[in-house]
C-alpha cells in the first residue's frame, strides 16, 4: 500500500446504554444456565492474607479462573486476592461483558446481585 492505515485510527464504536445493560444481562443468564455463576451471602476475610483467601476460594470448589464480585471492595479482600493469577476481584460498578465472558466461575455476593437488579431493572 502507498498510504498504509494510521496507527491512531480508532475502531471503537459507541453502544447504546440499553443495549449494553442487556448484553450483561443476557452473559448472565447464560452463565447461570451453564452452572458457572454462584451466589453466596457475603464474602469475610478476617485478615489480608492471601493464603487464607485462597483457601476460601477452594472451600467454594472452584478450579480455573474465578471472578468475585461484591457491593462494596473490602481492603483485605482486596489484599488478599491480588496476589492470586486466576482470581480477580471488582465491584458490581466496575463488571463489563468482556470480563464476564473471560472468567472460568462468576462468584456474587447477594448485595452484588441485589445491585445487579438495580442497574440492569
Amino acid at each position: 500500500k502507498i498510504f498504509p492505515s494510521s496507527p491512531d485510527e480508532n475502531f471503537s464504536h459507541k453502544l447504546n446504554r440499553k443495549m449494553y445493560r442487556a448484553g450483561v444481562a443476557s452473559i448472565l443468564s447464560q452463565l447461570v444456565r451453564e452452572g458457572r455463576l454462584s451466589v453466596i451471602d457475603q464474602l469475610a476475610v478476617d485478615s489480608p492474607k492471601t493464603k487464607q483467601f485462597a483457601q476460601k476460594m477452594k472451600g467454594y470448589g472452584f478450579d480455573g479462573t474465578v471472578l468475585v464480585v461484591t457491593d462494596k471492595l473490602d481492603d483485605n479482600i482486596y489484599l488478599g486476592s491480588r496476589n492470586l493469577p486466576n482470581v480477580l476481584v471488582l465491584e458490581t460498578r466496575e463488571v463489563d461483558p468482556v470480563t464476564l465472558v473471560r472468567f472460568q466461575h462468576v462468584l456474587l455476593t447477594k448485595a452484588a446481585v441485589a445491585q445487579f437488579e438495580e442497574i440492569l431493572g
